[in-house]
């Protein structure tokens, strides 16, 4: 099928390539544009998206799932049909690597580096445009990135009063339920807000979500300054569904859900609070500086089945069954200022971030062999967190046509993590750790707006080169399979002492030095063009990254021989992706995403508990070989319609290189059709799936029990939507 699509094309990029080309009827989207972003004028690695785009894709799905439309995005969910918890890899990069910004503030968890987007349900109606930074981008998002950035800009602040109200339902008892309001601007202030209600039984078994979001805004603008204060939270009740199912449960239950506690619930809330100024110190200087707060509580519960009970915080005894909820308390607070500086050849920025972080992890038992008991503790760790950092980004004419990049950026960070004492956590097996990390991460480019017009299009030429590090997550400094609330684990450090806080030759703890776990370098080479004309334009480029100790499962070996999570020597991530827009006719707008990677282990040896096998020149697990996505959107005044074909590559469940072990290539075909009802009211109505492909998403390797698992995704659903505007 992706080949007979592909030559239904072919004949469609000529006739777009030859037409006559007038570069002035290229318009772009007003945007909200941060510091933190490249601009129109350099057209390096990197895509937009705008508030119209994003409204025309599906309306329940989350975030990740609406990006696959980028060169190089790969997105699924647990659930199987874009609700409730989403994973996003870019270049063959776990979200861990992601770095994910809004408004400029960073998202991504300060201990395991993860970005939780169903904490923040339906956000994508808050964001007035997205950027999209493959590769190592440059310092100003205040986070660590390797396989790129998303920043995502709100403003829902309009300058008439206005209100929306939406309506959506379709399969798998899917639903939306939404209301905004703008007040509109009342002198020097302007606000707005919107509420949102959205849920869903997922296509996989016991896989559903019930999920609200807020979202409130409001700005003040002064002669020489403007300020905005953005208040967002929401919160999520979803039921596990993160467990793969093997190919003969698939082939009687394409469905199914390996939990099966009824109770198996994960319940979070993540309220953001952020305060921007903006303040205009000169035509040639401007003083910028965001002040965050995020705070988050949550737990999920499950049933464990013969388990020790002295694991549990109880007496020595039989095994037991139980019921457990692991719970998390956690507040980071942040400080993003930079001034930026213009001149007659660009522009400086000087800047930095810093944020304090502290969380409280906690686990309980509920039930013991079938009966209810007072809820008592069993484990407890604290994990504490300061980090800081300072750039100075150069943009500069070197002449008329060529821009450098410069920008030169310093890290420091500090992770402290203790036990508490609770349960059986107590002398040597409670333990405690500090480490520190310092990073240089230089970047630099070219951008060559070239004299030449091939076809009669304006062609660039630009070239990227920069330095990246990421220090190990909290979960990375313990073992593959076991973690800090494991009783008699200790964290993957070399070197412990044993501490007897009150001199009362009474061990209190174990603390630890020197981390087997190194953090990760990265080194990012791009190379690309873009070329646009009247009717055609279109971005190439290829990049080349070298891992020095990407942190892997078994990658070294304890001092006993034993294999451990660790670093695999040297990784490459290489690949080639294409961005293309062709403007068909009057209705018709093609849009095509293409990406062709190569990311393999160069030097690793494997350490198993069968001794060590070299990996070296195996293809990375869990990312595809190749990714196409082509979207038709038309517009018909009243009808606007598009049809999105998607092709997505292999993917290896581990890293044997195995050709067993993978998840096959899959194509699907999704419809929309968007129609204006009357002056304030729209129809909309997406088949997903269309011709009702059965394809797998995500998965990995059970050496143990199943074998290859599997993460299906739903079968052909639809959404329907009223939206009612006044």
């Amino acid at each position: 099928m992706s080949r007979f699509f592909i030559f239904l094309l072919l004949p469609v990029l000529v006739f777009a390539a030859e037409a006559p080309v007038d570069t002035s009827a290229v318009t772009m989207d007003e945007v909200v544009v941060s510091a933190s972003r490249y601009g129109d004028d350099l057209h390096l690695s990197h895509s937009n998206i705008s508030k119209a785009e994003l409204e025309q894709k599906t309306g329940v799905v989350d975030i990740p799932m609406m990006l696959t439309e980028t060169p190089g995005v790969h997105a699924y969910s647990d659930a199987g049909n874009g609700v409730g918890y989403t994973y996003l890899n870019i270049r063959g990069f776990d979200q861990k690597r992601v770095g994910v910004m809004i408004n400029g503030i960073p998202l991504n968890d300060p201990e395991d580096h993860q970005v939780y987007w169903v904490d923040l349900p339906d956000f994508v109606n808050n964001v007035e445009d997205v950027q999209i930074q493959r590769g190592i981008t440059n310092s100003m998002g205040a986070t660590t990135a390797i396989g790129g950035t998303v920043n995502l800009i709100t403003d829902t602040i309009s300058e008439q009063q206005s209100g929306e109200v939406t309506f959506m339902g379709g399969s798998y008892d899917t639903y939306k339920h939404s209301f905004s309001y703008n007040t509109g601007k009342q002198g020097s202030l302007s606000s707005a807000w919107r509420y949102s209600q959205m849920g869903s039984d997922g296509y996989r078994d016991r896989s559903g979500s019930e999920l609200w979001s807020f979202f409130g805004t409001v700005k003040h603008e002064a002669e020489k300054s403007v300020t905005q204060f953005n208040a967002y939270t929401g919160k999520e009740e979803s039921q596990h569904a993160w467990w793969a199912i093997n190919s003969e449960t698939m082939a009687e239950n394409r469905r199914a859900n390996p939990e099966t506690y009824e109770n198996a619930i994960d319940s979070f809330k993540q309220p953001h609070y952020e305060l921007h100024n903006h303040y205009f110190v000169s035509d040639n200087m401007t003083l910028k500086n965001s002040l965050y707060l995020i705070h988050g509580e949550g737990f999920y519960e499950n049933e464990k089945l013969g388990k020790d009970p002295v694991d549990f915080g109880m007496d020595p005894g039989d095994d037991i069954d139980l019921i457990r909820r692991k719970n998390v308390d956690k507040n980071q607070y942040g400080w993003v200022p930079h001034l930026e500086l213009a001149h007659d050849k660009g522009r400086t920025i000087i800047g930095g971030d810093i944020y304090t972080f502290h969380s409280d992890h906690f686990g309980n038992v509920l039930e013991v062999n079938g009966d209810e008991v007072e809820p008592f503790d069993y484990y407890g760790y604290d994990g504490d967190k300061v980090a800081w950092s300072a750039y100075v980004n150069e943009q500069r004419r070197i002449t008329d046509s060529v821009t450098l990049l410069v920008d030169m950026q310093y890290q420091h960070k500090t992770h402290e993590f203790k036990h508490t004492e609770v349960g059986n956590f107590s002398g040597t097996d409670r333990h405690h750790y500090k480490v520190d990390w310092s990073f240089f991460n230089p970047k630099g480019g070219l951008f060559w707006n070239t004299p030449y017009s091939p076809y009669g299009g304006d062609l660039n030429l630009y070239a990227h080169v920069g330095i990246a590090h990421r220090e190990p997550t909290d979960g990375e400094l313990y073992d593959t399979w076991m973690g800090p609330d494991d009783l008699g684990t200790a964290p993957l450090f070399r070197d412990g002492v044993e501490v007897d806080e009150n001199n009362d030759g009474i061990i209190d703890y174990m603390s630890w030095s020197d981390p087997y776990v190194n953090e990760e370098k990265a080194l990012n080479y791009e190379i690309g063009s873009s070329w646009r004309g009247r009717n055609l334009s279109f971005t190439l480029n290829g990049y080349w990254m070298e891992l020095d100790d990407e942190i892997i499962p078994f990658g070294s070996v304890d001092d006993d021989g034993a294999p451990i999570k660790g670093n695999a020597d040297k990784t490459l991530h290489r690949g080639i992706e294409l961005g293309l827009t062709a403007r068909l006719n009057d209705y018709h707008i093609l849009k095509v995403a293409a990406s062709k990677s190569w990311d393999e282990f160069d030097t690793f040896m494997y350490h198993d508990w069968d001794g060590d096998i070299d990996y070296s020149g195996n293809r990375i697990a869990l990312f595809p070989e190749h990714l196409l996505t082509a979207t038709i959107n038309s517009d018909f005044e009243n009808v606007r319609t598009f049809v999105r074909f998607r092709a997505v590559g292999k993917q290896h469940l581990d890293n044997s290189g195995n050709d067993d072990r993978v998840i096959d290539s899959w194509t699907s075909v999704d419809l929309g059709l968007r129609t204006t009802i009357s002056k304030n009211m729209n129809f909309s109505m997406d088949f997903i799936n269309l011709f009702d492909d059965r394809y797998e998403s995500s998965g990995y390797y059970d050496p143990w029990s199943g074998g290859n698992m599997f993460i299906p995704a739903a079968d052909r659903h639809f959404l329907v939507g009223l939206h009612y505007s006044f």
